[in-house]
């Protein structure tokens, strides 16, 4: 069941609320659109137009429309009037409103959100033609109280906001400015997407934001969508020819056992979207996203609906931080949460290899705008703090970079597509980096194992091998200074700086409960120094690491290779000067290593392979290893 609920309020009995001229035009254009039209595929008696209502006939509409009848799976509810934030809660004003009453006469947003938790509706969308209607998406600590989510524990809303909360709605010609660009894109006068048959109220949002930027109204959008991507509406541009709303998730049923899976983590997955204004930790997100995919196993469909509405409102969310890459990451941890199914599952696996190509376009603008940073300053890769803590952490910030230029290049490899378009600016961006930052080029961190070997087995297409050499050749160097001494992955703060007031004072083995042991970096090092014709180099330092253990880890079965802790899997373990004792030596081991690699099925699977090599850069304690694989070693 698909409900729209449209109201527009042009009358107000009490000032200081003044007529407005455009709000029931602009409700009865989308109710005409989405119902009468059919385009929205709304149910045409419960789907409901309200012209410049009291509050109590709206009050008693939602409350019919709601708890009358069978459930519903997917609410739209329009508003346009007057609207404002008071006691840092937000209120549409009705007909009746007495402004210094609000409490009493207008319609709260925490109020309509308690309603839609109670109904146990599957999808919300909101759409808020209204003066500051950024207020509903700013004060989430009123409007998204966890302990009103938890009740329920369904709560899944996608919201867009005509303007910000400290600004005004505009109108002209009869109609809202903000309702006149989202019925451009609802009758396909401006295009969103092309892929799908149905329209999702973000991506519909962005597209709404991005054109009306410049303006003196800067539209917000925001929300969750916990059961797949929302359908707002039938998408006229939609390249596969005519189809249903319905047919976007097949077997997505609103009352499939798995949908209470979701339910069941919806507050932990609210905890980690209002946290969205800081980094984005993959890992937490991962820790909280995988246990409900694996409780989905048996619902793949399920499944890849649930992460394709995490990676749409997720996404649109870390892209107004502006920062791509975390874009990227969240994209990737998407894509790695279905790694379990990508063998199993064509639509687990269909989905990744879409999530993939937004990662890749992610990537892609992140390395653009990283170009315009280098162009302003060459300090652009700097902290905003800076300080002591960049000469641990800016390392891996640069090899981080270099990483997800290398992922980029494998996916598009391993999806069977041309590097063409990712390949110049990035080898652009590696020279630049190697220009400015190649001290810091140094290994502090057993972390920057996976980065280094994704950017290395993607060198060759990016045409740096020799800044590969170079960044080989310092890795090696300082390790060699270090007697191949290194820091355990994920240290933070205080153990950082003791790392490296222990690395500078030559008192490493005090802090052994922050080295690595063994060191999965140096063996990456020498393999690839090997591969690039660099063996007799790194023989000649191979007497500094005389009886330091190296490791590399391959799991028993590729699909486990994005979980927080992988149970099984072998340990091959080396001893420099006692089992190993040349590049030789460790590149004959590497060759039964290959062999185990090979015997692995899930790795014939291109969305397994790309998944394993995202989960490889979103937990750094393990390694992409198939990715040297294959590689021959070039003669010295």
């Amino acid at each position: 069941m698909r409900v729209l609920i449209a109201s527009g309020c042009d009358g107000y009995d009490n000032p200081p609320l003044r007529p407005l001229a455009g709000a029931e035009n602009d409700a009865a254009t989308i109710f005409e659109h989405l119902v009468a039209k059919n385009w929205g595929e709304y149910d045409q008696a419960r789907s409901k137009l309200l012209l410049s209502p009291t509050m109590a006939a709206l009050r008693s509409t939602i409350e019919a429309a709601l708890f009358s009848g069978a459930p519903i799976e997917e609410l739209t509810f329009f508003f346009a009037g007057h609207g404002g934030v008071k006691d840092n809660g937000y209120f549409l004003c009705l007909k009746d409103t007495d402004f210094g009453r609000m409490s009493l006469s207008a319609l709260s947003m925490t109020e309509l959100f308690s309603w839609i938790t109670e109904a146990k509706i599957r999808h919300t969308n909101l759409i808020i033609d209204a003066c500051h209607a950024g207020g509903v998406v700013h004060d989430i600590g009123v409007l998204l109280n966890p302990n009103i989510i938890g009740k329920a524990g369904s709560l899944a809303i996608s919201i867009l906001a005509a303007a910000g909360s400290d600004q005004y709605a505009g109108e002209s010609d009869g109609a809202g400015h903000c309702s006149t660009t989202l019925m451009s894109c609802l009758r396909g006068e401006t295009p969103v997407q092309t892929t799908r048959p149905s329209l999702d109220l973000v991506e519909v949002g962005q597209v709404v934001s991005r054109m009306m930027k410049g303006t003196e109204q800067s539209p917000v959008c925001w929300g969750i969508n916990l059961f797949g991507i929302s359908q707002l509406a039938k998408n006229p541009r939609f390249s596969g020819g005519s189809a249903h709303i319905s047919e976007t998730f097949p077997g997505l049923a609103s009352d499939g056992a798995g949908n209470e899976h979701i339910r069941a983590a919806s507050a932990a997955i609210w905890e980690q979207y209002l946290s969205l204004t800081r980094e984005f930790d993959a890992e937490r997100f991962l820790d909280v996203v995988q246990p409900v995919c694996a409780n989905l196993e048996e619902e793949p469909a399920v499944a890849a609906a649930f992460i394709n509405g995490l990676a749409a409102t997720f996404g649109a969310r870390i892209a107004a931080t502006g920062d791509d890459f975390d874009v990227a990451r969240l994209q990737s941890a998407c894509a790695v949460a279905l790694l379990p199914m990508a063998g199993s599952s064509t639509h687990c696996a269909d989905a990744i290899m879409q999530l993939s190509k937004q990662v890749v376009a992610s990537i892609r603008e992140g390395t653009d705008q990283l170009l315009e940073d280098f162009a302003e300053s060459s300090y652009a890769l700097l902290s905003k703090d800076g300080g002591t803590a960049d000469y641990y952490f800016l390392p891996l910030r640069v090899m981080s970079i270099l990483g997800w230029l290398g992922a980029a290049v494998h996916i598009q490899i391993i999806s069977g597509e041309s590097t063409a378009l990712i390949a110049p600016k990035a080898s652009d961006l590696v020279r630049l980096i190697m220009a400015h930052y190649s001290n810091s080029i140094v290994p502090v961190s057993d972390e920057i194992t996976p980065f280094y070997v994704a950017f290395a087995a993607a060198a060759g297409v990016l045409g740096c091998e020799e800044e590969l050499e170079s960044m080989s050749g310092l890795l090696l160097s300082i390790l060699h200074q270090r007697g191949g001494r290194i820091a355990n992955p994920g240290l933070k703060g205080k153990d950082a700086l003791r790392f490296l007031t222990a690395v500078t004072e030559g008192r490493c083995d005090d802090f052994r409960n922050l080295l690595a042991n063994p060191t999965s970096l140096l063996p990456a090092v020498l393999l690839i120094m090997d591969r690039s014709g660099l063996a007799s180099i790194a023989d000649g330092a191979m007497k500094g690491f005389d009886h330091i253990n190296i490791n590399i880890f391959v799991p028993n079965d590729f699909s486990t290779f994005g979980v927080g802790l992988i149970e099984d899997g072998t340990n091959f373990s080396l001893n420099i000067g006692h089992t190993v004792f040349s590049v030789g030596d460790l590149v004959a081991e590497w060759l039964k290593i290959e062999t185990h690699l090979s015997a692995d099925a899930i790795l014939t699977s291109p969305a397994a392979q790309i998944s394993s090599v995202l989960a490889s850069l979103l937990r750094p304690d393990r390694v992409a290893w198939f990715l040297v694989a294959g590689q021959a070693s070039k003669p010295s």
